[in-house]
C-alpha cells in the first residue's frame, strides 16, 4: 500500500495541479447534464396545457433540448419560463 502512496505522490507532483479535479468535474458536470436531458425530455410528452401552467410552450422545450449536450436544459428552461412570465404570459 505505500508502495502505490508514493507512486502517486510522485505521479501528482509531475502532473500540472488539480489534472484530476478538473477531469472529475468535467464527469460530473457531462452526467448532470446527461441527467437533466433524460428528466426533461419527458416535457416533450406533457399536454400543451400543463406545459402552459409551468410557463412553458412546446417550442421552449424544443430549444432546450437541442442545445449543444454540455449546456443544461433546465436552466434555459428556466430562463425562458421567466421571460414568459415577465412578458404577461399569453398563449
Amino acid at each position: 500500500m505505500r508502495e502505490a502512496a508514493s507512486f502517486i505522490a510522485r505521479q501528482t507532483n509531475s502532473a500540472p495541479a488539480g489534472l484530476l479535479t478538473s477531469f472529475l468535474h468535467l464527469v460530473q458536470g457531462a452526467l448532470h447534464t446527461w441527467n437533466s436531458r433524460r428528466k426533461l425530455a419527458t416535457l416533450s410528452d406533457m399536454d400543451d396545457h400543463l406545459l402552459f401552467d409551468i410557463g412553458l410552450n412546446r417550442d421552449d422545450v424544443r430549444v432546450a433540448l437541442d442545445l449543444p449536450f454540455m449546456q443544461d436544459p433546465g436552466v434555459e428552461l428556466q430562463r425562458r419560463a421567466a421571460r414568459n412570465r415577465s412578458r404577461g404570459w399569453r398563449a
